[in-house]
């Protein structure tokens, strides 16, 4: 039987059958550089184009689209798309006088509400001209059923080098199908795969030894996911999210965080999951909002990817739900209070036992998670909103030699969640992206003035003086 393409996980499948048109359910990265690459001899779209042309062979995926399974009997699977036109997934704007921030984000905000088109691989980028002092942009988006934001695979990153001449070594792609699989083929391939996934997650869920730590913490796990069903409480974060999107970005030092928590015995998670919690507090302080006591549910996407698993896409990803305080309190006990919840869900390994769960569900047919997949988010009330910290690269990274500045993640909206707050390392900063619903969060900046104020606040509790010469790091709106 000829070969069968890669299928869908049903984690995969899920970012699909939740997408909706005025939500959809891509993950992007919002790189600036100092100058202009200049990749095969050629400076801007055209070398970029270029060096995207020849290193497709590494990231296969994006020359490929999507096929459904016959009468829907199993998650879709990825084909060649026979008019893969590079022209059309690689495009070129520029921005209007003068170039600043406030119109960079205006644009991107824009592109970011923008859904991919299912009938064509999944992807897009787009180098922006016209940035103020020479510099340009490059915004890319990729649908979440290729990859889980975590794993930091991106086409972008495949022209990433160490040295600003250097070249990375081309890795050599696996080959494609030559031809898509007949409706016999996809049938075929879909039931093979549905009996391996049963087998292989009972395999693992008897033999992995993460899995036999959740059996044996099975109580304290399960309890703890159990708490999940309790509501969280309302508040202006949770309202339905509409069709347009309003971003703020900020940058702020590594070793700033990392002084903190030396200072108090915790982890640079708990520094960032303690100023996401004083950004909130000052939101809600801002809208009349903020009362004592008050604790809001937060998502934090955990990657379960092996280091065998490293470079390759798809979803491998679950989440753990962290209680953070955002009431009035000192930012001592606030970070404290972080800390102790944190180290509570991991001795819970709640973790691993989502993650099973999730395993379990792949079991499913694939109908069953397509009508899950129609019922709305709208009205969910068990969290409040989204926290992602992925760690990057602490070097500097170069594209045709131009060097890259600033490395902004930006996450997807969905159902009443109003508001996604995610991080990114890289070369000693912490990158900020604040994406909330345009109509539903007006006054969205006071959230990243939340949170530089609060990386203010945990500083002074914790006497750290900083020098007038430390960067504060850059911060922006739109």
């Amino acid at each position: 039987m000829p070969c069968v393409p890669d299928r869908l996980t049903s984690l995969d499948a899920t970012f699909l059958n939740f997408e909706r048109p005025t939500a959809p359910l891509h993950v992007a990265g919002l790189y600036i550089f100092e100058g202009t690459p200049e990749l095969e001899g050629r400076p801007g779209l055209a070398g970029i184009f270029k060096a995207i042309e020849e290193r497709l062979a590494e990231v296969p995926r994006y020359r490929q689209r999507l096929a459904g399974v016959p009468l829907g009997l199993g998650h879709p699977l990825w084909i060649e798309d026979p008019d893969f036109d590079l022209s059309y997934h690689l495009r070129r704007a520029a921005l209007p006088s003068p170039g600043g921030r406030k119109e960079l984000l205006e644009y991107v905000a824009r592109l970011h509400a923008r859904p991919l088109d299912r009938t064509r691989p999944l992807w897009e980028v787009y180098v922006i001209e016209g940035l103020a002092d020479g510099r340009m942009a490059l915004y890319s988006k990729v649908h979440h059923a290729m990859v889980d934001g975590i794993s930091g695979i991106d086409l972008v990153t495949i022209l990433f080098d160490f040295e600003a001449k250097g070249r990375t070594p081309r890795r050599k792609g696996r080959r494609l199908p030559e031809a898509p699989p007949s409706r016999a083929e996809l049938l075929a391939g879909t039931a093979l795969d549905f009996a391996g996934d049963i087998v292989s997650t009972v395999r693992k869920t008897v033999t992995d030894p993460r899995a036999l730590l959740v059996n044996a913490a099975g109580a304290v796990a399960m309890r703890t996911l159990a708490q999940l069903f309790r509501p969280a409480p309302e508040g202006p974060l949770n309202v339905p999210v509409g069709a347009h999107r309003r971003i703020e970005l900020a940058a702020i030092s590594l070793d700033r965080a990392k002084a903190i928590k030396d200072r108090w015995s915790g982890t640079v998670n708990d520094v960032v999951l303690t100023a996401v919690a004083e950004a909130v507090h000052h939101f809600l302080k801002q809208r009349g909002a903020a009362r004592p006591g008050l604790v809001y549910r937060v998502m934090v996407p955990v990657s379960v990817r092996d280091p065998s698993q490293r470079m390759t896409l798809g979803n491998r990803v679950t989440a753990i739900f962290a209680d953070l305080p955002v009431g009035p309190m000192t930012p001592r006990q606030r970070f404290l209070s972080v800390h102790r919840e944190m180290a509570g869900l991991k001795e819970s390994h709640q973790a691993l036992a989502a993650d099973r769960l999730i395993a379990i569900t792949s079991w499913a047919p694939a109908t069953l998670h397509v009508l899950a997949g129609r019922l709305s988010l709208s009205g969910q009330r068990f969290i409040n909103l989204v926290v992602s910290n992925v760690p990057g690269v602490q070097a500097p990274l170069y594209v045709g030699g131009a060097r890259l500045l600033e490395a902004y993640p930006l996450l997807p909206l969905a159902g009443n969640l109003a508001l996604v707050i995610c991080v990114s390392s890289y070369n000693g900063s912490l990158y900020w992206g604040l994406i909330g619903d345009r109509d539903g969060l007006p006054d969205l900046e006071k959230l990243r003035e939340g949170l530089e104020l609060g990386f203010d606040r945990l500083e002074r509790a914790a006497g750290i003086r900083r020098s007038r010469k430390a960067a504060r790091g850059r911060a922006s709106s739109a």
